[in-house]
């Protein structure tokens, strides 16, 4: 695994001073425990979920337009074989309101062994051979660098597509009882226990947004004059994150959009847990109904 060039630095010059203090052994010993802590900074703080942060995704595509840059032979399809994808996941809100933080740390362990080693990682690194670095990003959003020597915007709808499914598709019904007195004695309080059945199977989702390394290279004024290296790639960094982080977000909507229509109850209970949101979610499927029959019938004429 190759280190920040910051990390590197500062240990290079910590185990400089050691070898004049210390034998091969000991320095070596220390330099191990160095890099141990050193890498505590790339770790996000949930143990639980044993990933990394934000900052390590960012060195990996430090690292990897790095290593592209300094091929002897570029192709067009180099600058579309490193990706960043951004996740946001529904319903945690639910879960903690409703379960407790326990349930709602349960859920994102859930969500971070999905991203770690589910399905679509496993078809990423093993049929694609693609390399997939998951981070956890604070709260309930998280992200992947995806890299390798594919052509990835053949298949940027279909990860995105996998992902989503197979987030939608993970039993987190064990996750809420909705019969349990306790949850109800929570819905109670919201003002919103008539309008859940104890028979109600919560399910959580995710939004998905997708960024290509070329896709924000042409975003960046390659040709500012005084501008270093290092600052280039810190601004197609920035884009990589900010577009994938606006797709996720249109994504989004349009899922609730979506969703509203189909279970104006999980909907109310994504958006603000209250009863007049889910009311006004089945007032809304009543009226977007009924243009649809009034469409209809129009049609007939």
């Amino acid at each position: 695994m190759g280190l920040p060039r910051e990390l590197l630095i500062s240990i290079e010059s910590r185990v400089n001073f050691y070898k004049t203090k210390l034998s091969s052994d000991e320095v070596l010993s220390e330099a191990q425990n160095l890099v141990r802590l050193e890498m505590l900074a790339y770790l996000d703080r949930r143990k639980y979920l044993g990933m990394y942060n934000r900052d390590w995704s960012e060195h990996k595509i430090r690292e990897r337009i790095r290593e592209i840059v300094s091929r002897e032979n570029q192709e067009e399809r180099d600058l579309y074989s490193l990706a960043r994808v951004n996740f946001d996941l529904n319903g945690l809100k639910a879960l903690n309101d409703l379960g407790g933080h326990e349930a709602g740390n349960k859920g994102l362990k859930l969500f971070a062994n999905i991203l770690n080693f589910g399905a679509t990682t496993i078809w990423l690194r093993d049929e694609l051979h693609l390399q997939v670095t998951p981070s956890a990003e604070g709260g309930d959003e998280f992200g992947l660098v995806i890299s390798g020597d594919l052509d990835l915007r053949a298949h940027v709808g279909e990860i995105a597509y996998k992902y989503f499914e197979e987030v939608l598709a993970a039993d987190v019904s064990h996750l809420i009882n909705f019969s349990d007195s306790l949850v109800r004695e929570n819905l109670k309080l919201l003002g919103i226990s008539d309008e859940i059945s104890k028979d109600f199977k919560f399910t959580m989702s995710t939004s998905v947004g997708i960024c290509l390394l070329g896709e924000a290279i042409n975003k960046v004024d390659i040709n500012r004059l005084g501008v270093t290296f290092d600052q280039m790639l810190s601004d197609i960094i920035h884009h990589m994150f900010s577009l994938a982080d606006r797709r996720a977000q249109t994504h989004k909507s349009k899922y609730k959009r979506d969703l509203s229509d189909s279970n104006p109850v999980l909907s109310g209970l994504y958006a603000r847990m209250s009863r007049e949101v889910i009311h006004l979610e089945r007032e809304l499927k009543s009226a977007r109904d009924r243009i649809h029959e009034l469409e209809s019938k129009n049609r007939e004429k």
